[in-house]
């Protein structure tokens, strides 16, 4: 999803993140230009320290799971309980359901996302696709701007 948003592209054959992969975007925000630093934090357990440092650092999240694969779904919860633990504080984040482009094997319906959205009061909810690029731009502005208006407050 980084890379569809910042290079404009996406790989088939994409391997998935070992640790840590960080990515800077130069963008505008509310006319504001700004420079996000993208942490993309591998999700699996092996990489549960290292998420954990660099939740320290963040100031907003795009908590991303597969909607084709209802364990990186279920995983939400515990990924942000993770978050709020290790910060102390809560920061604002979207939750983005990705591989929407895969409707013949969909597992997780938008419904059930929506519902868990509120529940954790989520900025937002977007159904995404790294691949055709839908909604992607969205989720990244939308948090861009999240974070922006959270400075603001400070």
């Amino acid at each position: 999803m980084i890379d569809r948003f910042v290079n404009e592209k996406f790989e088939d054959d994409y391997i998935t993140t070992m640790g840590v992969n960080i990515t800077l975007k130069d963008t505008t925000v509310d006319d504001i230009p700004v420079q996000l630093m993208l942490w993309d934090i591998g999700g699996a357990e092996q990489w549960a320290r290292v998420r954990k440092m660099f939740y320290r650092g963040s100031s907003g999240v795009l908590l991303v799971y597969d909607v084709t694969r209802p364990a990186t779904f279920l995983n939400v919860t515990r990924f942000l309980q993770a978050l709020e633990t290790t910060i102390q504080k809560q920061i604002p984040f979207v939750l983005l359901g990705n591989k929407n482009d895969l409707t013949h094997i969909k597992k997780i319906p938008p419904e059930n996302a929506g519902e868990l959205m509120k529940a954790v009061n989520a900025v937002s909810f977007f159904e995404t696709s790294a691949k055709t690029g839908i909604n992607v731009e969205n989720a990244f502005t939308l948090i861009g701007k999240a974070c922006l208006d959270a400075a603001k407050k400070k």
